[in-house]
């Protein structure tokens, strides 16, 4: 019988997962719910922060009833969800507008801008580079074009902290998610007041900044109501999805690393400094001293499930084991069908917001499950592609847990360690809700903070080993992946400036 757990939420790009862990640190229930992304003009990505908050409850409440444990057993409540996404609240804390997401292109302008006045400065202060991923220019975009939001506008938020004042009122973020906004000092822990002026904000409309395992609050007796947990029940401040995933993978130690197949392909690299190097994106690890430098590809999962829409209709309820299933009768490297995964521009390598992603080799015999191990493969030759950069930098990824809801799939795992042509692990465990799970539990007291209780606690899983045959097929078909690339990077530009151009024309 459980007398003791906690509740966690991890608010994904495409929608929420929530889990109770017990006092052992052993999952007891799960439920997800999906919310919907628009893209109302060429490059835009957005949602509505309701959404994140409808899907946080519904599944609090069907973890609580697929269990059966009384709220009463709950000491604590967290939440991550991923950086950038920010929500400007007005007077009432109402959200003023949707949230603009990371893979959105509009603030390609305001990056222009920033950078212009202060050029290096921005890598100097923050360990990161400048693009339209983050914030800072995604505020601005808004500020220059939205004016009667900007003015109504009085605190920001991101997404997680939105989900935790309404569910426990509390203005305040964690030190992780704020480095994600471009305008936090990740060194001193502070906001970085010559940033805030450019965007023409106080700092006082920015949260304070809290460890991402500190008590922050209790659940209010309105989000009680919403949830069906107890008012008064402690919550921790939480942080960003990525940290959760790195930590609940078993990332904890300097040279551990982790390849995520979730919305994104996120690969980091547990280190003890950041790594100062262009391109390089650093965070701190929850545990003090420890850092996570990696890099990321833009679509990973998001590509499958962009594909399932398209083409998978038809097969609603079981679509995804039914793409993998006819997937797996394909020959590695499909015939000669590349796909290139680049659906609204790619981070790593290339950096680049106007690549474009294209099926390539199309030819009579194809079929959609060819279009599906295609997809599968393509995303497994991105996160290769950027995996090189970060290795070209001097970096080495060992022990790679592969982990993201990609990661679930046997035929998609057996992909990656062919492509790479290395052993991965897949953690039993591996994804944010179960890092958050983690976090929340060593917030409340449940289960001690540190590196060697996490490792005893935290289950290896599986090992994937990579074919030989496989693996040098990939090498071959990879080769012409690059070469492709470059080949049609300018087309991919010359497309996306005709698309913008008579995209706007459509508009008026």
């Amino acid at each position: 019988m459980i007398d003791k757990c906690v509740i966690a939420s991890d608010l994904g790009s495409g929608g929420c997962k929530t889990m109770i862990i017990d006092a052992s640190g052993r999952m007891v229930a799960v439920a997800q719910q999906e919310y919907a992304t628009a893209y109302p003009h060429p490059g835009w990505a957005e949602q509505n922060p309701d959404d994140w908050y409808t899907a946080f409850c519904s599944t609090v409440r069907a973890v609580l009833h697929s269990s059966g444990i009384s709220p009463k057993c709950v000491i604590g409540v967290g939440i991550v969800g991923v950086t950038h996404n920010t929500v400007l609240l007005d007077a009432q804390d109402r959200p003023l507008c949707p949230s603009i997401l990371i893979f959105d292109n509009r603030s390609v302008q305001q990056v222009r801008a920033i950078f212009d006045v202060w050029g290096d400065q921005v890598r100097e202060r923050t360990l990161n580079d400048l693009t339209p991923v983050w914030s800072w220019p995604q505020l601005l975009w808004i500020r220059d074009n939205t004016p009667d939001v900007w003015n109504q506008t009085r605190r920001i938020l991101f997404q997680k902290d939105y989900v935790r004042n309404r569910l426990a009122p509390a203005f305040v973020t964690d030190t992780i998610d704020a480095g994600g906004s471009l305008l936090f000092d990740p060194i001193r822990n502070q906001w970085i007041a010559e940033f805030c002026a450019h965007l023409q904000i106080d700092p006082a409309g920015l949260p304070p900044a809290v460890r991402p395992l500190d008590l922050v609050s209790e659940v209010s007796r309105s989000g009680a109501e919403d949830t069906g947990l107890l008012a008064g029940t402690p919550v921790i401040a939480g942080t960003t999805d990525t940290v959760a995933e790195v930590l609940g993978s078993g990332a904890l130690r300097s040279g551990d690393a982790c390849v995520k197949l979730a919305s994104v392909g996120r690969i980091a690299i547990v280190h003890d400094s950041p790594v100062k190097r262009p391109h390089i994106l650093n965070y701190r690890h929850v545990f003090d001293q420890l850092w996570y430098p990696g890099t990321a590809s833009k679509f990973a999962a998001s590509a499958f499930r962009w594909l399932r829409d398209l083409l998978w209709q038809d097969k609603p309820k079981n679509a995804y084991a039914l793409m993998d299933s006819t997937a797996q009768h394909i020959p590695a490297g499909s015939d000669g069908l590349l796909f290139h995964p680049h659906l609204m521009g790619e981070w790593a390598p290339h950096w680049n917001e106007r690549l474009r992603g294209d099926f390539i080799g199309l030819t009579m015999r194809h079929t959609r499950a060819h279009l599906t191990r295609a997809v599968l493969e393509g995303v497994a030759f991105g996160l290769k592609d950027a995996l090189g950069e970060l290795e070209r930098l001097g970096m080495s990824a060992a022990n790679i847990r592969l982990i993201g809801q990609g990661a679930t799939s046997p035929l998609w795992a057996q992909i990656v360690a062919d492509v790479f042509n290395r052993p991965l692990s897949i953690p039993r465990q591996a994804d944010a809700a179960y890092g958050a799970a983690l976090i929340t539990a060593m917030g409340v007291g449940m289960l001690p903070s540190s590196v060697e209780a996490l490792e005893d606690i935290i289950d290896g899983g599986k090992r994937v080993e990579p074919d030989r045959a496989a693996a040098q097929d990939y090498a071959d078909l990879f080769a012409i992946y690059r070469d492709a690339d470059t080949a049609l990077r300018p087309i991919s530009e010359r497309l996306h400036e005709f698309e913008t151009r008579t995209g706007k024309r459509e508009t008026k």
